[in-house]
C-alpha cells in the first residue's frame, strides 16, 4: 500500500462504526503467571524484559529507561487501563503490552499496539492472549472517538520477527508499509556542504521549540500514516538523555511574523549504551525534514552534510537513520547518494476500521 490517508467525509463517526467490549478482562494464560495492570513502579521489570526480548526481536536497538518513563508519563497514556503486565513467581516480567490512543487524531485515529513476551516463555499462547487484550482495549479507544476518519489498530515488527508478523496476520492485520534502516561509515569522506542561499544554519535550542515543531508537522504532513506532534510529545522528546541539541541542526529564513522561520531540520540522538549492539559508536538521526514550500532547494542535502561532519568531529564512527521505503520526497535516493546503505528492514501492520 502507498499514499497518505485522507479525511473521509462519507464515513460515520468511529463510535458508530466500531463495536468495543464494555470491560477488558485480564488474560489468564501461562503457568504460574499473575496478570495485572502495569504501573510506573514496573518500569524496571519492563526494561529487563525489553532487553531480554530485544536481543532476539531488535538486536541492533535498545529500549531505554527514559523512553519508558516518557511513555508512562504521557498525557494520553493511562497505565491502569492502557497497559498490562504478567509476572512469574519470582517477580520477573514475562509479558508486557500496551494500547495507546493518539494525542492528535488527524488524519487517522491510530491506536498503537506494542508488546513483548520473554523468549523462554514463547510458544505457550501468551502472545496470542496479550494481543487479544490489546485489541479489546484498542477497540475501546476507537469507539470513544467522534472522528469521521479511518481508524487503525497498528503494530510494527522487524523483518526477521516472523512469528510476531504471522500472529498479527492471523488476526487480520495487513503489511502496509516497509521501513529501511540505513547506516553510513563516517570514516568515508563527507562531501563539502552545498551552499544554501538565504538560509541560516543554527543548532537547535529551546528558543526554536515551537517553530521547529511547526516545521516538523508541516514536513511530514504528506507522509504515510503521519500525524501532528503535540507540544507535550515534543517536550518529552527534548527531555530524553540521548537527545543532542548541540548536534541537531536547523535551517531558518527571515519571516515577518516570527522573526525567523524554521524551514528544515535534522535531529540527532546519541545513546552510548547501544554502541555494543553494533560494535561501533554512532549517532542516530531521528528526523530529517524540509517544509513543503522550501523543497527543491537542496536544503536536506546541505543540512545532512553539516550534521555528518559534526558527528565525525564528535568522534563517532557511524551515522544511522530510518526511512519510509516509499517516501514521497525521494529521501531514500538522497541518503544513498550521501553514502548510506540499507542494513535492516521493518514493517508496519494495520487492521482498519
Amino acid at each position: 500500500m502507498s499514499g497518505t490517508a485522507h479525511h473521509h467525509p462519507g464515513l460515520g463517526a468511529l463510535r458508530d462504526r466500531v463495536t468495543a467490549p464494555s470491560t477488558v478482562e485480564l488474560p489468564t494464560v501461562g503457568d504460574g503467571l499473575t496478570w495485572r495492570p502495569a504501573t510506573p513502579g514496573d518500569i524496571g521489570l519492563i526494561l529487563d524484559l525489553a532487553h531480554a526480548a530485544g536481543r532476539i526481536d531488535h538486536p541492533r536497538s535498545l529500549v531505554t529507561r527514559d523512553e519508558l518513563e516518557a511513555e508512562f508519563s504521557s498525557e494520553v497514556f493511562d497505565p491502569e487501563r492502557d497497559a498490562v503486565i504478567a509476572v512469574d513467581a519470582t517477580g520477573r516480567a514475562v509479558a508486557f503490552g500496551s494500547a495507546t490512543a493518539p494525542a492528535a487524531q488527524e488524519p487517522i485515529v491510530r491506536v498503537e499496539l506494542a508488546g513483548t513476551v520473554a523468549p523462554d516463555r514463547r510458544g505457550e499462547g501468551i502472545g496470542t492472549a496479550l494481543l487479544a487484550w490489546q485489541e479489546a482495549r484498542g477497540l475501546q479507544h476507537l469507539a470513544a472517538s467522534d472522528a469521521t476518519l479511518p481508524g487503525w489498530l497498528a503494530a510494527g515488527a522487524q523483518d526477521h520477527a516472523t512469528p510476531a508478523i504471522r500472529l498479527l496476520e492471523e488476526h487480520g492485520y495487513e503489511r502496509v508499509r516497509w521501513w529501511l534502516e540505513l547506516e553510513r561509515d563516517l570514516g568515508a569522506p563527507v562531501a563539502e556542504p552545498p551552499p544554501a542561499q538565504g538560509v541560516r544554519l543554527v543548532p537547535y535550542g529551546e528558543e526554536w521549540t515551537e517553530r521547529a515543531r511547526s516545521a516538523m508537522n508541516d514536513s511530514f504532513r504528506d507522509h504515510w500514516g503521519s500525524r501532528p506532534v503535540t507540544a507535550a510529545e515534543w517536550a518529552s522528546g527534548d527531555r530524553l538523555t540521548a537527545f543532542r541539541s548541540d548536534l541537531s541542526l536547523l535551517a531558518v529564513t527571515p519571516d515577518t511574523h516570527e522573526g525567523e522561520r524554521v524551514v528544515g531540520f535534522v535531529f540527532v540522538e546519541v545513546e552510548p549504551d547501544e554502541w555494543p549492539l553494533r560494535g561501533v559508536s554512532f549517532g542516530y538521526l531521528t528526523a530529517v525534514g524540509v517544509r513543503r514550500d522550501a523543497r527543491g532547494r537542496g536544503l536536506a542535502r546541505t543540512l545532512l552534510a553539516h550534521v555528518l561532519r559534526a558527528l565525525r568531529a564528535e568522534g563517532l564512527d557511524h551515522a544511522v537513520l530510518d526511512v519510509d521505503a516509499e517516501s514521497p520526497t525521494g529521501a531514500l535516493g538522497l541518503y544513498q547518494s550521501l553514502g548510506f546503505t540499507v542494513t535492516d528492514r521493518s514493517v508496519s501492520l494495520v487492521k482498519r476500521f
